[in-house]
């Protein structure tokens, strides 16, 4: 999903689409046990709008899809989001262009990469 070009389509799915749903919409795939409780950490938070949601977890998947993450990792960015006062699709979309391992406080390996 190209948050910065959004077709009829995504617009519906980021405005309506469950976490869930969503997730399994940016992974094509059937949803994993790790990302079932990091969903459920969030899911009944209610300090961020559906839509802002749905970015959040668009830009947590496009980076941690195929890689084993910490569990707490989405919940984490989702507490930082809310400080942060991330309440619009603008906003959130914003966000998206942070290097999200910086905001999570991960360092880069020396000499790996």
């Amino acid at each position: 999903m190209d948050l910065r070009n959004l077709s009829e389509d995504d617009k519906k799915m980021l405005y309506h689409a469950d976490p869930f749903h969503m997730t399994k919409s940016i992974m094509k795939k059937e949803i994993r046990g790790l990302e079932r409780i990091s969903i459920q950490s969030i899911q009944n938070m209610n300090l961020l709008s559906k839509e802002v949601v749905n970015i959040l977890l668009v830009y947590f998947y496009r980076e941690f899809s195929e890689e084993v993450y910490n569990r707490n990792d989405l919940k984490k960015l989702y507490n930082i989001w809310a400080v942060k006062g991330v309440s619009t699709v603008e906003d959130a979309i914003l966000m998206t262009d942070k290097d999200i391992r910086a905001i999570l406080g991960y360092q880069q390996r020396q000499g790996i990469d």
